[in-house]
């Protein structure tokens, strides 16, 4: 298979590159708490999200979205550049070259 960057050069698209933080369940499903994503130019944390499910399969789905919808989980936080996406544009909001993305699952201690 070929890596994604060569197709969007290939196809003179704009590449950028985001990283996805996160912790805990997720982690253990990625297999790493850090990744760096490349995606065309005007992708939205939608978009990385979409990939990371189709990437990781139906268990980091079912941690992420309600069953059988693209309705993000209540309890999932999800920031860009350390603000909450719920104070920019929620899942659409649009990802720069070097944006950060915080993909929290709930955290639970006492």
């Amino acid at each position: 298979m070929l890596p994604i960057s060569w197709v969007f050069r290939t196809l003179r698209l704009a590449v950028i590159k985001v990283k996805v933080y996160t912790i805990l369940g997720v982690k253990k499903i990625i297999g790493q708490g850090e990744l760096e994503v490349s995606i065309s130019q005007g992708s939205t944390v939608q978009t990385v999200l979409f990939w990371m499910t189709k990437t990781y399969g139906d268990e980091l789905s079912s941690h992420l979205f309600e069953p059988g919808t693209v309705n993000l989980l209540p309890h999932i936080r999800l920031m860009v550049n350390g603000r909450s996406v719920r104070f920019l544009n929620g899942m659409e909001t649009v990802l720069h070259d070097g944006d950060e993305v915080l993909l929290l699952p709930p955290v639970a201690g006492g």
